[in-house]
């Protein structure tokens, strides 16, 4: 990296993208809200970018790497002042509550993830005792895509990535599409969790969808449950619709959107992912489980009452076709459910379906062993506590028992296991992304 000096006056305001280092050499800058002197030294990632403010005179060397940015510009381009103005009127509320919950929300790349970061470091160095909980299931920042998670802001921070998490829940999917209600479950109890161990305040980040009907009702919904104190909007339309819906009951307050995001491609959100998943699972080990001795939540079809293969073929005598490839079979009210070591030929499973359904009104539903390899599951260990996060390395059939062989850090008990809808490859990418 090649090393550049700037000399800013107080007020000045300069842009930085990485990958980048800065050293303060004299002075002091404010940076995602937090306060920097001299001999701090800051990294910035590739693919992230910063407004950062000169709070005295300053000196700072500049390091920067291929692609990396740095410039003086004109305050009234960037958005420090204005997130300033907002954390300043969340931090004049604080006497007015005995907490705060503080939801940042807006459209992708309006700046949401680093407005959370800049309002928990501002708070915390006002001295309020201030926690984050990430809930964009996308990138999770503080623990692993398909979760959300809490993290107590203890030091300063430039990015989520750079804190610890204390706790966090199992989502199993990437988008809140088809999961908005485990998502707005597990927000609501972090929050409270996060409360009761006397965090002053709570910061919320979110996903950015909020565009059409179904967005803006997950949206609501959300707010509806989390019952925040103020309600931070990067988007005016937005902030008109919020306003017009909650008519006072939530302080919500307007924040200006960067004028140039680091817009991420959607090849480089897959690669911080995959990065997240890989760097999750670096010190982890591969634990024996049998199917018998945990609870499996949502792993069908292994969560149900199993039928022995001669009732099955006594009820549906119609598989007699696959039964070598049957594992486990499971049958309620409007299902037959199958697991099979490997999948008949189509034309077969077709036929088989056609006539499970038109003789017993049943709809016959067939997954493979291979399918569940490789699938992201949550871990819950005692007292139902989600301890950790799982990856399905294999799944076979041994003295009429399934064993599941698990990678996870986690070492100590094993209750239950947690599905989700996420499948990784041997690099850790996505290859079922459970949108």
């Amino acid at each position: 990296m090649s090393a550049v000096t700037y000399t800013l006056k107080a007020g000045e305001v300069a842009r930085v993208s990485g990958p980048a280092r800065i050293e303060v050499v004299n002075g002091k800058i404010l940076l995602v809200g937090s306060v920097y002197g001299e001999k701090s030294n800051l990294v910035i990632h590739e693919l992230r970018s910063y407004s950062l403010k000169a709070l005295a005179e300053t000196e700072l060397k500049v390091f920067l790497g291929s692609g990396g940015f740095f410039s003086v510009v004109d305050p009234s381009t960037e958005v420090v002042d204005d997130w300033l103005r907002v954390a300043e009127v969340i931090v004049d509320d604080f006497t007015l509550f005995k907490s705060l919950k503080v939801v940042v929300i807006g459209p992708p790349e309006s700046g949401k993830t680093t407005l959370a970061a800049f309002i928990a470091n501002y708070l915390r160095d006002r001295g309020l005792n201030c926690c984050i909980l990430e809930g964009d299931v996308g990138q999770e920042d503080l623990a692993i895509p398909a979760t959300v998670a809490l993290a107590v802001v203890n030091k300063p921070f430039i990015w989520q990535r750079e804190l610890s998490f204390s706790e966090f829940r199992f989502i199993g999917c990437i988008s809140p599409r088809n999961c908005g209600s485990r998502i707005i479950a597990s927000m609501v109890d972090l929050v409270n969790q996060a409360l009761s161990k006397g965090c002053d305040v709570v910061v919320v980040n979110t996903d950015g969808w909020v565009s059409g009907r179904d967005g803006i009702s997950y949206k609501l919904e959300l707010l509806r449950w989390v019952k925040p104190t103020h309600l931070v909007v990067l988007d005016q339309g937005l902030s008109d619709l919020m306003s017009n819906a909650f008519r006072g009951a939530v302080k919500v307050i307007r924040a200006r959107p960067p004028a140039q995001p680091r817009v991420r491609s959607r090849e480089e959100r897959q690669r911080l992912r995959a990065e997240a998943y890989k760097r999750y699972f670096n010190n982890s080990s591969v634990r024996t489980l049998r199917a018998s001795e945990i609870g499996l939540i949502g792993v069908s079809p292994l969560n149900c009452m199993g039928v022995p293969v001669n009732k099955l073929l006594e009820a549906f005598p119609e598989l007699s076709t696959i039964v070598s490839h049957i594992v486990r079979a499971c049958k309620d009210d409007r299902e037959l459910i199958l697991l099979v070591n490997e999948y008949p030929h189509t034309g077969l499973l077709d036929t088989l379906r056609n006539e499970i359904y038109s003789k017993y009104s049943a709809r016959l539903v067939i997954s493979s062993v291979e399918d569940m390899k490789r699938c992201l599951v949550g871990v819950v260990g005692e007292n139902m506590s989600e301890v950790a996060v799982g990856l399905v390395e294999d799944v076979r059939l041994e003295e009429n028992d399934i064993i599941i062989k698990l990678r996870t850090p986690y070492n100590g008990p094993i209750k239950s296991l947690i599905s989700g809808n996420i499948r990784l490859d041997e690099e850790y990418r996505e290859v079922r992304k459970g949108e």
